[in-house]
Parts: structure tokens; sequence; C-alpha cells
């Protein structure tokens, strides 16, 4: 009878281990896939940035954890307004459709959708979620430094990490794109 417990014993332990793992790499393929379509979705959102319908600046601010920017994200040829934020640990997408004329951009109007949950930030994440560089970006040099002037900003490096639990590094995932704005290239 002993045995025959020890045994049961053993096999629940290792069926509970096995459980554990399944939760643990179904977590971090989910926060893997929501980086990389957030990430694809932001690069050619930033790329394609241009002036608003009312001719503000196509960046309207740029920090270590948010940016504004103008971008035709549906093809309508009307440049929305993308806020990309992070709220508590979750990265969050807002879009503002210009209306009237002249346009404007209520804030009212501005539909949130999470996009990737579980963010980390720095001091714990190796770097800030959204870092900028000007036209002299040669891919060693530092970052333009906060607060960033937006008419400077040539080129965009997001960072994303992310964790359920931010204190054990073993499951953190982060991933990072480079994004260079096409309207901007050549400009000085």
């Amino acid at each position: 009878m002993a045995i025959l417990s020890g045994i049961v014993l053993i096999i629940s332990m290792f069926g509970l281990d096995i459980f554990k793992f399944q939760i643990f790499f179904s977590d971090t393929f989910t926060m893997q896939q929501e980086i990389g379509l957030t990430l694809t979705e932001m690069g050619v959102e930033i790329r394609g940035m241009g002036p608003s319908a009312n001719g503000s600046y196509l960046i309207e601010s740029a920090s270590a954890t948010s940016l504004v920017f103008y971008t035709d994200k549906d093809g309508d040829s009307q440049f929305d307004r993308v806020r990309y934020f992070v709220s508590g640990s979750t990265l969050r997408r807002g879009v503002i459709k210009p209306t009237g004329n002249p346009a404007i951009y209520p804030s009212a109007d501005e539909v949130i959708k999470d996009v990737v949950s579980n963010v980390i930030l720095p001091p714990i994440a190796s770097q800030s979620l959204f870092l900028y560089y000007d036209q002299n970006y040669t891919g060693t040099q530092a970052p333009i430094t906060s607060p960033v002037s937006v008419n400077q900003v040539r080129l965009i490096k997001a960072t994303i990490s992310t964790d359920r639990t931010p204190q054990d590094k073993m499951a953190r995932t982060e991933y990072s794109s480079t994004m260079m704005i096409r309207n901007l290239r050549n400009t000085q």
C-alpha cells in the first residue's frame, strides 16, 4: 500500500509539473504573439507618418513611455491621430479619426485598444519603451535626451518587455524594432 501511494504521489507531482510548464509556455507564446503583432503594426504606422488633417506636425509628442503621431492607418487618405501609451502594465493604442472642416481630433472620439499586457518598464526592463534618434543616427550613438524635440526625430526604436512575474528574468520576453519615418528620411 505504501509503495502504491508513493507511485501515485510521484506521478501526481510529475503531472502537476507538466501542467505548470504548459501554462508557462502558453503564456510566453501569447506574449510573443502580442509583441510581434504590435511591433509589426506600429512599424507600418510609424513608417507612414504624415501631417495631420489640420496641418499639424506629424509627431505630436514623444516620451519614453508614449508616442503620439499622425498616420493614414486605414488608407482613406486622412491622417488619424495614433497614440501608444502605457497604462498600468498594459501597452494601449488610441486612435482618433479627424472630423469637421477645419479638421479636429476630439479626445472623446478616441478608440482605445489594449495591445500588449504585462509590460515592464525600466529599471526592471533593459531600456525605455521608446527611444528616439535624429538624422545623424549611425547605429552607435545615444538617443535624443528627454524632453524630446519632436522635429529632430527621424528614427524610433520601440522595445517591448513583458513578463507575468517581473522579478523573474527567466520568463521575460523582450523584442525591439527600429523604424525610420519615411516622410522625413532626407529632411534636415
